[in-house]
């Protein structure tokens, strides 16, 4: 069945209107999600680095004790694409539009790589759609801007796409800055070494991916994060045997580098890890195998209609990311709502062209009238993978029913106005996001390797916050010992939220 002509409607143009459509319409939902105050503190941990760097405080982080920069987190280069950005125009709507613009451009790679490798061009669009489409997308497209690992996964993109054509120096270039985003953005590029291996395409494809993933990997870890703690933090050098059961939150940050500490429970250090995994097999594998985990992974390629399992080495590029992601006791990393799957998506929607194509050619040797993706199942791909979002609970529609109440949006508007710009401030999750730029903000209700909320000058509190909530259950009520200290004083209080000021000495 041929390709329909469709007059002056071109594959580029469709391409087109579909990323514009699709811009407008994450910029629009984004941006009403943060004016309405939906955005965590996350919002907060993205934003200040950006803001930071604009003012002289290279990605500068408030939160912590032990470090005023992120790369005392984690290696992560892929802020720097906002800064010029934010520069221009320095708001938190600015950073929604760069980030609701580098997600879609990727939409252009995947066209590329599902034309040429489907043979026809509306196969492209058909993908590009699919990519824009697939649930995690959406929610990486609506998750607190600015994503560091959102410019990695752009270039990832491309790096295969060039892959594709053969073009070295720029393969290798953007497996480069890919690299710089975020630490475990190494281990994708170390996939794609092992990928060009398997391949086997030339050498360098392969080599030099593998050997510089690998060591940066280990440098970022080992010798780069460290360069940024506070001189006063000596992180706890332990060795701790396998226990599946530990919480990291009982020992981070600890050893070498805060994101390692994640995996305590394997051990203590890259080597010991690789040792355990090796020599405790049975206890991994049911470890991975938990009900939530394996619900995480339906979810993560029932959203492609399970197609990139049809494609088991393009799989390989995306299998770095759900490794670190099943192996941590983090529930954050084995959702598909949370930022850890942004570099999964290109190796996922990569296998999935891979897969139809495979499909594709499997029953064109039974019915040999054509290699092509005929429109109709290209369609009907698009729209299956677009109905999932319905009981996924597409981010972008829940963002629009369920925002905060005007007449609550006014009072926590009106308590921000009272705050000094220069003011130490501790907030609760929802309220931070809107309390910046500031030097210094803290988070409520915290922990051990958070600064605490008498170091501030202000208490800006929700009383709804799950996280004060938790703290309850385990009966620590912030709140009420705040509402209890003579040292600060309520500034106002209505409808659950409160704004205290500490007293003068």
């Amino acid at each position: 069945m041929a390709v329909p002509r469709l007059g002056w409607v071109t594959p580029r143009y469709a391409l087109a209107t579909l990323m514009l459509v699709f811009s407008l319409v994450l910029i629009g939902a984004a941006s009403y999600k943060y004016a309405y105050w939906g955005f965590g503190f996350d919002m907060v941990d993205f934003h200040m680095p950006i803001w930071g760097t604009t003012v002289g405080r290279f990605l500068l982080v408030s939160r912590y004790n032990f470090t005023d920069t992120f790369m005392g987190l984690d290696v992560a280069l892929g802020f720097l694409p906002a800064v010029p950005f934010y520069a221009l125009v320095p708001s938190a709507y600015t950073l929604v539009v760069v980030q609701t613009l580098f997600l879609v451009s990727a939409a252009l790679p995947v066209y590329l790589i599902a034309r040429d490798r489907l043979g026809n061009a509306w196969a492209g669009v058909a993908f590009a759609a699919v990519y824009l489409l697939y649930p995690t997308t959406q929610f990486m497209g609506m998750a607190a801007p600015f994503q560091p690992r959102v410019p990695g996964l752009v270039a990832l993109l491309w790096a295969f796409w060039c892959l594709e054509q053969r073009k070295l120096g720029p393969y290798l270039l953007l497996l480069a800055l890919a690299l710089l985003t975020r630490t475990d953005a190494a281990l994708v590029v170390v996939a794609f070494g092992m990928y060009a291996a398997l391949r086997r395409l030339p050498w360098a494809y392969s080599a030099v991916p593998l050997g510089v993933g690998l060591i940066y990997f280990y440098l970022a870890i080992t010798y780069i994060t460290p360069l940024f703690y506070r001189s006063s933090f000596h992180p706890q050098q332990i060795e701790l045997p396998f226990d599946l059961n530990r919480d990291y939150n009982a020992l981070w940050p600890c050893g070498v580098s805060p994101q390692a500490c994640y995996y305590m429970h394997l051990g203590s250090g890259i080597p010991n890890i690789i040792k355990n995994l090796l020599t405790h097999p049975v206890e991994v594998f049911f470890f991975i195998g938990q009900p939530a985990k394996l619900l995480y992974l339906a979810l993560m390629f029932g959203g492609l209609l399970c197609l990139p399992l049809f494609a088991p080495r393009e799989l390989l590029l995306a299998a770095p990311i759900f490794a670190i992601n099943l192996l941590s006791n983090r529930i954050y990393q084995y959702v598909i709502t949370e930022q850890y799957q942004i570099l999964a998506i290109p190796g996922m929607v990569i296998a999935a062209i891979y897969g139809a194509a495979w499909l594709n050619e499997t029953f064109a040797r039974t019915t040999p009238r054509s290699t092509r993706l005929r429109p109709a199942l290209a369609l009907g791909l698009v729209g299956l993978i677009a109905l999932l979002n319905l009981p996924l609970k597409n981010p972008v529609v829940s963002a629009l029913r369920y925002p905060e109440r005007p007449a609550r949006v006014a009072i926590m508007e009106r308590m921000r106005a009272a705050l000094p710009p220069d003011a130490k401030v501790a907030a609760t999750s929802f309220l931070a996001p809107h309390l910046l730029p500031r030097l210094t903000l803290y988070y409520i209700p915290g922990g051990k390797m958070h600064h605490q909320p008498a170091e501030a000058d202000y208490a800006f509190i929700d009383a709804r916050a799950a996280g004060l909530r938790a703290e309850i259950a385990q009966g620590n009520d912030l709140l009420a010992h705040l509402l209890a200290d003579p040292a600060w004083t309520v500034v106002d209080q209505e409808d659950d939220l409160y704004l205290l000021r500490k007293r003068t000495p």
